[in-house]
């Protein structure tokens, strides 16, 4: 029998569009480290994959504007979100006081979930970790 549930809503963060940022910078400066090469095919490769990664990560940063996540975790850990059909079970990955990583597993697929310290408030993001401390 299910327990009681909690639920939470995860909006886009500063530190989650911080780590985009972040991950944005390690990729154009990966470019840096290519050879040398001035050839005229290796100039316009080097300059498309620029060009699409720029195109990429503005598409992210946008998408990240409108971002929202809603899930729920009840008494008995069990666990589950719109994009799974039923309830499943919490695979806990990590837990920092900067960012929490668990896995929400159903028969058929699992869902990756994220939150960073800032997407809740103190006091959720603590009772969010001693949920998934004991179920996970």
């Amino acid at each position: 029998m299910a327990g009681r549930r909690h639920s939470f809503t995860l909006l886009s963060s500063f530190d989650q569009r911080l780590s985009l940022v972040i991950f944005a910078a390690v990729c154009f400066t990966s470019l840096l480290a290519w050879p040398a090469i001035n050839h005229l095919a290796i100039t316009l490769f080097k300059w498309l994959v620029a060009i699409g990664l720029a195109i990429f990560f503005i598409l992210q940063w946008l998408k990240l504007k409108l971002w929202s996540f809603e899930f729920w975790v009840d008494e008995a850990g069990q666990a589950s979100c719109d994009q799974l059909d039923a309830p499943c079970q919490i695979k806990l990955l990590w837990i920092s006081p900067l960012i929490l990583v668990f896995q929400l597993r159903d028969l058929k697929r699992k869902r990756l979930v994220l939150v960073w310290r800032d997407m809740l408030d103190d006091t959720s993001y603590r009772h969010l970790c001693r949920l998934l401390l004991r179920y996970g």
